[in-house]
């Protein structure tokens, strides 16, 4: 008996309605499963329990008519069909999640909020007056400060959980998508402590340091300290780096504790630390603050906060 009309598919043709039956869960679940490649952690990291991950997973197989997983009793597998789905998903669920919360970003803006990750460093300079200043003139704003490193600020402006970045670089490293916007020019001293006897100096050199013990902020959370270090280099001074540390106080307590000296922003000095004394250098390395945001067109009260951190 032939089927009817509406029903018949002829074999190796696409079902012009089976792309409809996949749903994002679908497409995160396996997702989940391609990361993991083990069906009872990628069931644990979707807070559900194994037979529903398999049924999805199944389903989606046979709506696309091809395996995407090669399962045995040992491992679990992508296919080379399932590599390239999986490469199309993190696009896709990618796109669709900054899609989100771009939305989200522009519903702050209308609720009169804005998201600022910023380093700690920061708020020892002009940003604090200049953000008194925009709040005395727009009452009706509020803002949530989010205390971030400087990789952590670029993933959170991709990801648009933070509208705007206070960050500081010798040179802004990055990428094409984000923007970037001169605050306050900014040079780095040195803290030594007070029983030094570089403090009877007016100024260092570099190079009257090459022996000593380095505090330095952390490489992997700030680019400033990185910077600052391959400046050290290009002056001819291999900084002894002795601790690494998150905060210019953490630095600071080092200090007093004559643990070694630190490399900091100039702004760091307005932070009383007993036992600590901050000197120029005769060098000059930068240390100037920058603000950072995605490139797309602006909700108008995000354009004003810019402007006001121009000052």
């Amino acid at each position: 008996m032939i089927p009817p009309p509406s029903s018949f598919t002829v074999p190796g043709m696409l079902d012009p309605q089976a792309n409809s039956r996949i749903r994002f869960r679908m497409l995160r679940y396996f997702q989940t499963l391609a990361d993991e490649l083990h069906f009872g952690r990628a069931a644990t990291r979707l807070n559900i329990s194994q037979p529903p991950l398999s049924v999805q997973i199944k389903e989606l197989e046979e709506i696309l008519g091809v395996e995407l997983f090669e399962r045995s009793s040992r491992k679990v597998a992508l296919t080379h069909a399932g590599k390239v789905l999986k490469a199309e998903v993190d696009r896709l669920l990618s796109a669709t999640e900054q899609s989100l919360n771009y939305v989200r970003q522009i519903g702050r803006s209308e609720k009169q909020h804005i998201n600022i990750g910023v380093i700690g460093s920061a708020m020892w300079g002009p940003l604090l007056e200049r953000m008194k200043a925009f709040r005395e003139a727009n009452p009706a704003v509020n803002w949530t400060l989010h205390e971030l490193g400087q990789h952590e600020q670029i993933d959170a402006l991709r990801a648009r959980t933070i509208d705007i970045a206070i960050n500081r670089n010798v040179i802004p490293h990055v990428e094409a998508k984000i923007r970037c916007q001169l605050i306050a020019r900014e040079a780095v001293k040195i803290a030594v402590h007070e029983s030094d006897p570089l403090c009877h100096r007016t100024k260092v050199s570099l190079v009257d340091l090459a022996d000593r013990a380095f505090i330095s902020l952390s490489f992997t959370r700030s680019d400033f300290a990185h910077q600052v270090y391959e400046h050290c280099l290009e002056l001819g001074v291999s900084p002894l780096i002795t601790h690494q540390v998150f905060e210019p106080q953490t630095a600071l307590a080092l200090v007093s504790t004559g643990s070694g000296v630190a490399l900091l922003p100039e702004t760091c000095g307005l932070i009383y630390w007993p036992g600590v004394t901050f000197l120029p250098l005769e060098e000059t390395i930068p240390a100037d603050l920058y603000a950072l945001w995605y490139d797309e067109p602006l909700p108008e009260l995000f354009t004003r906060f810019l402007e006001a951190l121009r000052g």
